[in-house]
Parts: C-alpha cells; sequence; structure tokens
C-alpha cells in the first residue's frame, strides 16, 4: 500500500515538476520505506530475543527445581552444611 502511494507521488511529481523531482520524490518514498520495514524487522528482532530469554529463565528454573527434588530425596542430606550461618 504505502509502495503504491509512494509511486504515485513519484509520477505525479514527473508530470507536474519534471524528472529530476520525481527522482528526488522516489528516492525519498524508497528511504521511507526501507525505514519503515527496518523499524518492523527491529520490532521482530526484540520480540525473538524476549521469547529466547523468557525459554532460557523457565529452563534455568526447572533445573533449578530438579536439583532440589534430587537433594531432597536422600534423606541423609537433609541436614548437609550449606556454607550459610544461621543463628
Amino acid at each position: 500500500m504505502l509502495a503504491l502511494l509512494g509511486l504515485a507521488a513519484a509520477l505525479a511529481a514527473g508530470w507536474a515538476l519534471g524528472l529530476r523531482a520525481a527522482l528526488a520524490v522516489g528516492i525519498a518514498g524508497l528511504v521511507f520505506i526501507a525505514g519503515r520495514r527496518g523499524a518492523q524487522q527491529g520490532w521482530t528482532d526484540r520480540e525473538a530475543k524476549g521469547e529466547r530469554d523468557a525459554q532460557r529463565a523457565i529452563d534455568a528454573a526447572r533445573g533449578a527445581r530438579a536439583d532440589a527434588e534430587r537433594d531432597s530425596r536422600d534423606a541423609g542430606r537433609l541436614r548437609d552444611d550449606d556454607g550459610w550461618r544461621r543463628d
């Protein structure tokens, strides 16, 4: 849709102002469209990074839970010293 609008603006400028103006309008339109596509790609990349980070946090929590369950299975280890002083 935006590309068609840019093409129409370039053609209108070409008829009204000449070839140089049409070229300038066309280049400006291409720069605008490229900027919009770049911004859209940036949002897509940011969303994908957020999903990867969330999955990494979920995996870390699952691993910690599995380690805690494994450690609590052995009744002899329940009173092991973990290095923290508790008064």
